[in-house]
């Protein structure tokens, strides 16, 4: 595994959050098999210009390389084209920073045609200004996919027309995936079915939840993949989930959120973010065992990043079953255990309120001849109550603003309550 020593200024925040991000990047480092031998932290009033770092600690992180052997330095933060530059001729070492390894962890784990155009066009964008600075960490050999490879690629070309040509044709192919998506979004709203989708911080638990409702609404479909990792998928799933008798809705799971996430990476994943941006309800996800405040901060800053803070929140607590105590959450919550299922239930009841509650209770007279239509409403409705009469059939039951407009010509009547 290469050999990494991890860099840190405190100008904003104090000693102990910029050692806890040091430590989240570490498990990023991992994720690409490079071990963090050490970490360094400066506590500083301002930037230094030139090299992110004083002289003096860029002099000690100079001696720790050759201490320890060290084959890359990281940063916490994203640096300027100039200070990549300046730190690795001064260092004579690989300087890479936090956004650079979360997009190469991105590169990595992309499967779908949208993911892995969109963490192309993000390493594009951000390659683009740091040609020059960039120039001999791309070439170094070595292990490690710090080499910024991108999926299907050998090598990044270092031409700055070739690049901005790429990024040109790459944002066409997304432009074209986005259309078709937006199809498909409009034909979801025909047939009318409200979309929930799944946000919150990477490793969260997003995946689990996915899993757990299509269990406990019997969806037989393929699990998705369950990982204690770090942006184990980026690939959008959905599921199309349905508690009996009630009407479907269309679960969505997204890719996670993490704090520093590059800007690059939210201009790019447009088009997968654009399910969060159109759903009808947000599940935000919290690991309740490992319980972090910050993390629900980021994920409430990305939302608002993208235009999305406006839609309805749900916050979801996970890991009940190994959490020691009850998480100081201001906002209400639901406290789930996907592994023994507990509260699964209160989840699904929860997730109807909301994408329901302008449901109201309607008396519907089916004619005899429309025995199809009695079959249509039980398997997508909550029926209260049937009475079989001498001119039809006479069915209580909740429907949507939208059924109601369907069932119109034979409601007799609604009730509010």
């Amino acid at each position: 595994m290469d050999q990494a020593l991890l860099v840190g200024l405190a100008y904003q925040s104090s000693y102990e959050e910029t050692m806890a991000s040091l430590i989240e990047l570490e498990h990023l480092a991992l994720a690409l098999d490079i071990k963090t031998v050490d970490k360094v932290i400066q506590n500083a009033k301002e930037i230094t210009p030139r090299t992110y770092v004083g002289s003096g600690k860029a002099t000690e992180i100079k001696q720790m390389i050759t201490v320890h052997d060290i084959d890359i330095v990281i940063f916490d933060d994203t640096l300027s084209p100039a200070q990549i530059k300046h730190l690795e001729s001064d260092l004579d070492v690989q300087v890479i920073d936090r956004s650079f390894l979360i997009m190469s962890i991105f590169a990595e784990r992309a499967k779908s045609k949208e993911a892995v155009l969109e963490v192309a066009l993000a390493q594009k964008l951000y390659l683009l200004p740091r040609l020059v600075g960039m120039t001999s960490s791309l070439s170094r050999q070595g292990g490690g996919s710090y080499n910024a490879k991108g999926p299907g690629e050998t090598k990044l070309e270092l031409n700055r027309r070739k690049l901005a040509l790429e990024i040109s044709i790459i944002k066409k192919e997304l432009i074209k995936i986005k259309a078709e998506k937006e199809i498909s979004r409009k034909q979801r709203i025909k047939n009318r079915i409200p979309v929930v989708a799944l946000v919150g911080y990477t490793n969260a638990g997003k995946s689990s939840i996915m899993n757990s409702l299509a269990s406990y609404l019997h969806n037989d479909s393929e699990p998705v993949l369950e990982k204690d990792m770090l942006f184990a998928t980026l690939d959008t799933k959905a599921k199309r989930l349905q508690k009996e008798n009630y009407p479907p809705f269309i679960l969505i799971d997204t890719v996670g959120f993490i704090s520093k996430l590059p800007h690059e990476l939210i201009r790019s994943f447009e088009s997968t973010l654009s399910d969060v941006i159109n759903a009808d309800l947000l599940i935000h996800v919290v690991d309740g065992a490992y319980f972090d405040q910050k993390q629900i901060d980021t994920t409430k800053e990305v939302l608002k990043s993208i235009g999305a803070d406006h839609i309805e929140r749900l916050l979801v607590l996970t890991k009940k079953e190994i959490a020691q105590s009850v998480p100081p959450v201001e906002d209400d919550y639901i406290f789930i255990s996907n592994r023994t299922k507990e509260n699964i239930d209160l989840l699904v009841n929860a997730i109807y309120g909301h994408i329901y509650k302008d449901s109201l209770i309607y008396l519907i007279k089916i004619p005899f001849d429309s025995g199809q239509l009695y079959h249509q409403l039980k398997e997508n409705n909550t029926i209260l109550e049937t009475r079989y009469d001498e001119d039809g059939t006479y069915v209580k039951a909740i429907l949507t603003p939208d059924q109601a407009i369907i069932y119109s010509s034979y409601i007799i009547n609604k009730s509010a309550s």
